[in-house]
């Protein structure tokens, strides 16, 4: 999308060359490929009026006798009110699709003339190759208060003028996400689609909002095979959901289930135990024996993950064995099951962890830290706070940080760039060790007078 400056720009090259017509192929095609929503942005920012002179130069320069569509159109935005009616009417004698969407755009013109002989055209221009350029402006427009009943009325008599089932086809194939959806929506609800056509496309719909559409009709109306073939086989996580929540125990294949067990989703595995408990099965066996088994390390990370989320307790050596790991999957499965299990001797090789290049096994390894800090202090930080890479000392900044207290506060002073306002512990104050370390940072950094007084006020320090 375009910023304001680039919108701007454009449209004063479009007004600059309107006489001599070169460089109006890049305008025109600019305007036709717009999105719905820029189109209206650009007629946005072309008729504000805060500068001394319009974006699109005086209305007295504008001459629209014989102008081509994309002149007329760029005229059409511009914010004198009599320019833009002579404009539309221009635009009401040519055709095309520059035509159709900047006529689409006036109908929600503050100048009454203007809105209604861009409206009267619009009705007129109803054939599927307009109504593409028309409706998705339209649907736009119809959530502001000129112009929102137009879209009904164009609706109607594009219907009357082509049928119904072409209509709506071609606007399901829009480019416009808004209107494609919509038109999907609308196809379902008036019978124009059907679970037929939901099984057929399911499968290669991309959009997530239609493919939400797509499996709540499967799942709404299709039998217990078709939905365990469609949804339970799925793509999507919330596909496999679905079949898991509309098919009983009964109408489900065990095979399924016990691999569902080990989805990459956590709803997913939730609802599988659910089902697999309701066959009278317990899916703790089926975790064991996989996350010990000969499966790949990723399905083993699902199993360990499974486990836990089923309540078994995992022996601790095991789980060291697992966050030391090669595997980046089972030794981040590792590192989340250690957290509040870790010992002091462990400490050294957490904190090598946090210096490594995977940034996830770091935050995870830091979260080990962080949750018993009883194990370590801010002095075997050093190996991260003394390094050189920004990226260390971001990571140090925030174990020590996770402290909480007025260490998180000596923590922001360390770093020497206050990440926005200190929040300062209330109604306790810091050590002595920690007042004293206060006071020595004060000293080196450049902080406002009003915000080192604070400080040492809350810190109990002299001034």
């Amino acid at each position: 999308m375009q910023t304001p400056g680039q919108i701007r720009e454009q449209l004063s090259r479009g007004a600059a060359n309107r006489r001599f017509q070169s460089g109006l192929a890049e305008i025109e095609a600019w305007l036709a490929a717009a999105s719905a929503r820029e189109m209206l942005r650009i007629d946005y920012y072309a008729r504000q009026a805060r500068y001394p002179v319009p974006v699109l130069g005086r209305a007295k320069e504008w001459k629209l006798k014989n102008a081509t569509p994309v002149v007329a159109a760029l005229a059409s935005m511009h914010p004198d009110g009599r320019l833009r009616e002579q404009a539309v009417r221009v635009l009401c004698a040519s055709a095309g699709a520059v035509s159709d969407r900047a006529l689409a755009v006036r109908v929600t013109d503050h100048v009454e003339v203007v809105r209604e002989l861009a409206e009267g055209e619009v009705l007129r221009r109803t054939t599927l190759a307009q109504a593409e350029q028309i409706v998705p402006l339209l649907q736009r427009i119809s959530r502001r208060g000129r112009g929102s009943g137009v879209l009904a009325r164009y609706l109607r008599a594009v219907v009357a003028a082509q049928d119904e089932a072409s209509v709506w086809e071609t606007l399901r194939s829009s480019g416009d996400f808004d209107l494609r959806r919509t038109a999907f929506r609308r196809s379902f609800e008036s019978g124009l689609l059907g679970l037929p056509d939901a099984v057929r496309l399911l499968p290669r719909e991309r959009d997530q909002v239609v493919r939400r559409l797509l499996i709540g009709v499967i799942a709404d109306s299709a039998t217990p095979d078709v939905i365990a073939e469609q949804l339970l086989r799925g793509r999507s996580a919330e596909s496999r959901v679905l079949g898991l929540v509309k098919l009983t125990a009964a109408q489900l294949d065990p095979v399924e289930v016990e691999q569902l067990l080990l989805d990459r989703s956590v709803l997913v595995r939730l609802w599988a135990r659910l089902r697999w408990q309701e066959m009278g099965r317990d899916p703790v066996e089926v975790y064991a024996a996989v996350a010990r088994s000969s499966a790949t390390l990723m399905v083993r990370a699902r199993a360990y993950a499974g486990l836990t989320e089923s309540g078994t307790e995992i022996d601790r050596a095991e789980i060291v064995e697992l966050a030391q790991s090669s595997d980046l999957a089972l030794k981040k499965t590792g590192l989340s099951l250690l957290r509040g299990k870790a010992v002091a001797e462990e400490v050294p090789w957490l904190l090598t962890e946090m210096t490594g290049e995977h940034s996830r096994v770091a935050r995870l390894a830091g979260e080990v830290l962080s949750s018993s800090p009883q194990l370590w202090s801010v002095e075997d930080l050093a190996v991260l706070k003394d390094s050189a890479d920004p990226a260390l000392q971001l990571r140090g900044w925030w174990l020590h940080r996770s402290l909480g207290g007025w260490e998180a506060v000596i923590a922001d002073l360390e770093s020497g760039v206050l990440r926005g306002r200190l929040v300062l512990p209330m109604y306790f104050q810091p050590t002595a060790a920690q007042q004293q370390r206060i006071s020595d940072l004060l000293d080196t950094l450049s902080l406002g007078r009003n915000q080192v007084s604070e400080i040492m006020f809350a810190a109990g320090l002299a001034r």
